[in-house]
């Protein structure tokens, strides 16, 4: 299977390619790009067939979508993304098959299977579907959840807006909505569908535990190994660490 890198992440890109050949001889990595201008140019000359695609989203001179709307039609396309400005919704939306930074390497192996099955049954979302994605995103048709309707004791409920949250964690297995006033409310949803669901101007999954809302930020402050900790108003003991790869998108994402 030939398959083709687009990330402006050297490190990212360089480890995903170590992951892709470890898990088999079959994959091979013909080339890593890291601009739109450069995958279009991979894409305008390039005869070598290819597979699947890689792809990150954001990148140093705009978001891949520019240059896979432009890539040979029928290629499968993985997203590999730390959560971008634009929403996963819209991934979901056209089915197109996305893992979220730093990659590991049992999802990855799921996804490729994943790819190779819906392959041999003709039914894979591919590059076709990138025009659908910028529609979608170009009128404006993704609406994203202003409230929560909680349960609260036998015959109320309460509703919870979106901008009175300051994050969401999952803890041995419960998900629980944090207040910016500090109550604290259990959710019968997974963070995948509550992430899904939530403007990602305003919130963002920033590790597997953690959905932090920007207005609930107070500071950010160095770890250990190039990581980064979130420290949030209001919740002096939550520990909230990024992984180095993802570092550059929180701050990204925090200075928009």
């Amino acid at each position: 299977m030939n398959i083709l890198i687009i990330e402006d992440e050297q490190n990212s890109a360089l480890r995903l390619k170590r992951l892709l050949e470890g898990l088999d001889g079959n994959y091979q990595v013909v080339s890593i790009v890291g601009s739109n201008a450069a995958a279009k140019a991979f894409f305008a000359s390039q005869h070598t067939a290819i597979d699947l695609i890689l792809s990150d989203i954001q990148l140093g001179d705009g978001l891949s979508f520019d240059a896979l709307s432009s890539a040979p039609a029928g290629i499968p396309v993985i997203f590999t993304t730390a959560y971008d400005q634009y929403a996963v919704q819209a991934f979901k939306f056209n089915s197109i098959d996305y893992l979220l930074k730093p990659i590991d390497e049992t999802e990855l192996k799921a996804a490729l299977q994943k790819v190779m099955t819906a392959q041999s049954e003709r039914a894979i979302n591919s590059t076709d579907t990138i025009t659908q994605l910028l529609d979608v995103l170009g009128k404006g048709s993704i609406h994203y959840r202003e409230r929560f309707l909680i349960p609260h004791r036998a015959d109320e409920f309460l509703i919870i807006r979106a901008s009175e949250v300051s994050h969401i964690v999952i803890r041995d297995g419960v998900v629980r909505l944090c207040t910016l006033s500090g109550e604290t409310h259990t959710l019968s949803m997974t963070l995948d569908e509550i992430e899904s669901q939530l403007d990602p101007q305003r919130f963002m999954r920033v590790n597997r535990q953690y959905i932090v809302g920007a207005s609930a930020v107070e500071k950010l402050s160095t770890w250990f190994q190039s990581k980064l900790r979130i420290h949030i108003k209001g919740y002096p003991d939550d520990e909230i660490t990024v992984s180095k790869e993802k570092v550059p998108a929180v701050k990204r994402w925090l200075d928009s």
